[in-house]
Order: structure tokens, then C-alpha cells, then sequence
């Protein structure tokens, strides 16, 4: 619908920042530690009305509520509500950004309500999400051409788990002055290939791996040719990885893709990316694209906030920038 990449304006103290839920239910005491850091940046911050909602699912009776949506216990308020917090948000001339109260299933329920064509006609807002998330930001680049950010949410990230790197980096990401792929005083981060470390360049797609594969034969899966695409996963066996793999390659939807930048895959609270990378290898060794790993990004202590929709370039000896 949209062809011309759309930034959003820097996000600068006073501003008004709104913090949604439009998947799982969060936890308060995290919402609130989360809520209080963005406070020490000087943002005004304020909850959607069913930022902290949670639906009750009972065992015994399935049963609607009275807007006739049913109730879950692993969705933070109905489809209904979460949607109209998610529009409502942006379509707010008061909130400068949209930040996600965390991950967690349920924002694919939304995005066959979601109204891209009228979204797609409203001045673009800093937005922050990370795993589950990343299907509604891909959507959203995809048909909206908006860039938001893939890193630390309000409950999730920045209420503890990450590193007070990580953290001003998002920072930068946000109020425009560190846009860049560089950790503190200027470091370069440098990947690692296993196969092909020509110099490339193309659009960054930061997504988590599973919820990519979720969009596999819809109508939401975006063309993801010319692209960057960089994927994490958490608790996922090896195993299922290649599952994954064998989908996508089976799909053909990575064929036109530039690079395949692997971040952070755990299981059982260890690193398999060992394992990850024979996988790729091998799933897709009859394509051309070339395959990146040791990506700081994931469900990781130390990890960047990525752009999704901005160029990005990986040099011959793996050094990852923004163009």
C-alpha cells in the first residue's frame, strides 16, 4: 500500500510515550519498574486503558464476554480491547510513542481487524516491541512502510533482564542520537559467517523465528526479497529449529532474501547456535544468500535494538552498520 520508508521523528524528553499490551498479560510490579525507567528519561508515560486487563479462562464453562469475545487466560483483555488500545494509541495526536508491555502470544489474532489502509495514512510513531511483536512490526513495514524497533519492552527488558548497554542503546534508537548499530564509545559489532562473507547490503527484517514461520501461506507473509532477514528464537529444541528451517525453505519465501543473520537461539538456558548454524547450512545450502551469526539480539542479556525496515550493510569482515 505504502512504498516510501516512513522514520519516526525522534522521540524527545516530555514527549508522551503510551505502553499497550496487545498480547499477553503482563505483571504490574514489572509494568511499574519498566514505567519508572522511562520516567528517568524525562518521557511522560501513560497506560492503555487495558494495558494491565486479563482475560479469566475457565476449565469448567467456555463462555463470551459481553462485547462476545471469548475470555483467555493467556491474553491481556480481549481481541476487541487490545485492538482498539493498539489503534487508539497511535491514532493519539498526544503520544509520540507506543511502547509493548511485553511479548507473549496473541497479537496475530489482531491482524486481521487491524486497519492498515487507515494506519497507513497517519504520521508514523516511534513503536517498540520484541518477540511475539515482531509479526505485527513486520506486517507493518510491509504495508505501512513504518520502521519501529525491535528491543527491550516496558515489562520485559527494561523492568530487568538487560544491560544498562542495552538499555541506552534503545535510548539512542529512540531520541535519535545513537541510530547505529555501535555498543559504547563507538565499538563496532562484528559477525561471524559460515558461509559467504561477501559485503552486502539490504532492508533489516528483525523477527523472531517462530512467529515467522506462523505467517508462512497467509495473506500477512511480506515479500521478503532484497532483505537482511535476522531471526532469535528462545526454548526452542534444535530439533524444532530445523523444523522451522525445513518450512521456510520448503515455502521458498528466503529465496531472494541477501543475508540470514542468525541472533541468539537458547534452549534449556544454554546458547544452541552451534546447532543452528549446521542447520541453516545444510536446509539451505542450495541458496545463494549468505549466512551471518553472533548477532547481539534476542531474548539475551546484551542485546541491540534493531530497526526493522532500515538498510543495513555487513561488510566482508562482518562489520554491521545502518546506511
Amino acid at each position: 500500500m505504502v512504498t516510501k520508508t516512513i522514520f519516526p521523528s525522534a522521540l524527545l524528553p516530555g514527549e508522551t510515550i503510551c505502553v499497550i499490551s496487545p498480547a499477553g498479560p503482563v505483571n504490574s510490579d514489572k509494568l511499574s519498574i519498566g514505567v519508572k525507567q522511562l520516567e528517568a528519561w524525562d518521557y511522560k508515560v501513560i497506560l492503555a486503558p487495558h494495558a494491565i486487563s486479563n482475560c479469566h479462562y475457565s476449565l469448567s464453562k467456555y463462555h463470551s464476554r459481553e462485547d462476545g469475545n471469548p475470555e483467555f487466560s493467556f491474553l491481556a483483555g480481549s481481541d476487541t480491547e487490545r485492538l482498539n488500545d493498539l489503534i487508539d494509541a497511535i491514532q493519539n495526536d498526544e503520544v509520540s510513542g507506543i511502547f509493548c508491555s511485553r511479548g507473549g502470544y496473541g497479537v496475530l489474532r489482531l491482524l486481521k481487524d487491524f486497519p492498515w489502509r487507515d494506519i497507513a495514512k497517519q504520521p508514523s510513531k516511534a513503536f517498540v516491541g520484541f518477540s511475539d511483536i515482531s509479526v505485527f512490526q513486520l506486517v507493518l513495514w510491509d504495508r505501512c512502510k513504518w520502521v519501529t524497533f525491535s528491543g527491550p519492552q516496558v515489562a520485559m527488558g527494561m523492568s530487568g533482564g538487560v544491560t544498562d548497554r542495552s538499555l541506552q542503546h534503545l535510548l539512542g534508537m529512540l531520541d535519535g542520537s545513537g541510530r547505529t548499530l555501535e555498543w559504547s564509545e563507538g565499538s563496532q559489532i562484528i559477525l561471524n559467517t559460515v558461509r559467504s562473507g561477501r559485503e552486502v547490503q539490504g532492508t533489516l527484517l528483525p523477527c523472531n523465528l517462530s512467529m515467522l514461520v506462523c505467517l508462512v501461506g497467509t495473506e500477512f507473509m511480506p515479500d521478503l526479497s532484497g532483505s537482511i532477514l535476522c531471526i532469535e528464537d528462545l526454548s526452542e529444541a534444535p530439533y524444532r529449529i530445523d523444523r522451522m528451517f525445513w518450512q521456510l525453505e520448503s515455502a521458498g519465501v528466503l529465496r531472494d532474501i541477501k543475508a540470514l543473520l542468525l541472533g541468539a537461539f537458547t534452549w534449556n538456558d544454554k546458547s544452541i547456535i552451534d546447532e543452528v548454524c549446521k542447520s541453516a547450512l545444510d536446509t539451505f545450502k542450495g541458496y545463494n544468500f549468505s549466512i551471518w551469526y553472533d548477532l547481539p539480539y534476542g531474548h539475551i542479556e546484551e542485546r541491540l535494538t534493531l530497526p526493522v525496515g532500515m538498510i543495513a550493510q555487513i561488510s566482508e569482515n562482518g562489520i554491521l552498520k545502518l546506511c
